[in-house]
């Protein structure tokens, strides 16, 4: 049985992600006649560790504000990553992010090192780096110290070979999996069109609502739903200079709110200049709604013939292919069926098999 050693960076961090419900699904999902997962750490408040997969950690009621329970808890749980790192018995070594503090202790232990590149955001954008922030020269240390690199689409791959000069044959290509994690809850509105995620610079946010503005002044109905950080006092501001702040609703949603806004939407709109993959897309895909896409990064790989796509730096291009969804009840169902048909293509055990096969070969 080999045995596989995943640190507690990213569980620590977050507390909902991309990054770490990949390695929640992977953790939790391996085949276990056949590989040993460990994950050590004593502190944990990470939604998928705990409420997905019913796993049970200590946490701290106070601070209140988790940017500072969460340091308390990288503290903690540095301990522990420290002492299996340095003394359990483990065939491989699967950091789930970017800080190379185990890098020499697995040298000498002579440990695999497998890493998995979500996105090379950082590097593309380096202008949106905050000037302490230390994921750029980690992240390159570590891809060069990698025994084997696991990209979540070959743009990413593509990415890493051309902004690193890496190896393409130390870098295999898995697609995340995809599983639906709650049932919807009832309908929270009508007439919507759903943007999930940040809104900062490569996102597109701005640019793509100013593009479509005239869709909302024409149909006095039609709204635009947000989810994820609340607003920002300049974000608001925007939304007041435009006339439209009435007209765009916030909603920190759960995951059956989540479930039941895609089920709903009109449309789910991902204006976005760049992504690693695009785990939204699969979650709107399984909920039957619509998509309107970038033409742009990992969108065409991800989505197919699934979605309908938009230039999103020609702002007619972003308007043009809004109004043609929202307006064309043809369009929206056929989009929907295709949609359903494609995650199929981005199971969850797909995911986990193609990564047990690169275990295999370490």
């Amino acid at each position: 049985m080999k045995k596989i050693l995943y640190d507690n960076q990213m569980f620590t961090f977050q507390r909902f992600g991309g990054v770490t419900r990949y390695f929640a699904d992977l953790i939790f999902n391996l085949p276990q006649d056949e590989f040993g997962a460990s994950l050590p750490m004593k502190f944990c408040e990470n939604h998928y560790v705990t409420v997905t997969y019913g796993k049970k950690y200590k946490t701290f009621s106070y601070p209140r504000n988790y940017r500072w329970r969460r340091r308390l808890y990288q503290l903690a749980n540095l301990h522990y990553a420290w002492k299996a790192i340095k003394y359990d018995d483990y065939d491989i070594f699967h950091p789930t992010y970017y800080s190379p503090y185990f890098v020499d202790t697995i040298k000498r232990r002579k440990k695999a090192l497998v890493l998995t590149i979500h996105d090379m955001t950082f590097e593309r954008y380096p202008q949106d780096v905050l000037i302490y922030d230390r994921t750029i020269p980690h992240k390159k240390r570590l891809i060069a110290e990698a025994d084997h690199i696991i990209a979540v689409s070959e743009n990413t791959k593509r990415d890493i070979v051309e902004l690193l000069d890496t190896d393409p044959t130390k870098i295999s290509v898995v697609h995340h999996g995809y599983r639906p994690i709650a049932q919807p809850s009832e309908q929270l509105l009508d007439r919507y069109i759903l943007y999930v995620g940040e809104r900062k610079g490569y996102k597109n946010f701005f640019p793509w609502l100013s593009a479509v503005r005239p869709l909302l002044v024409a149909d006095p109905t039609l709204k635009i739903v947000c989810t994820g950080n609340a607003f920002s006092s300049a974000e608001k501001a925007f939304l007041e200079k435009w006339n439209i702040a009435d007209r765009i609703y916030h909603i920190s949603a759960n995951d059956e709110q989540m479930a039941s806004l895609y089920r709903h939407a009109l449309c789910f709109v991902f204006p976005s200049h760049y992504e690693g993959f695009g785990i939204p897309i699969l979650e709107a895909f399984s909920n039957g709604c619509p998509v309107c896409l970038s033409n742009a990064s990992c969108f065409p790989e991800v989505a197919g013939d699934a979605a309908i796509y938009f230039n999103p730096s020609d702002a007619q291009s972003m308007l043009d292919t809004l109004r043609e969804t929202v307006t064309s009840e043809t369009l929206r169902r056929e989009l929907s069926l295709k949609g359903k048909e494609r995650v199929k293509e981005f199971s969850l055990e797909k995911m986990v098999q193609n990564t047990c096969d690169i275990y295999r070969k370490l």
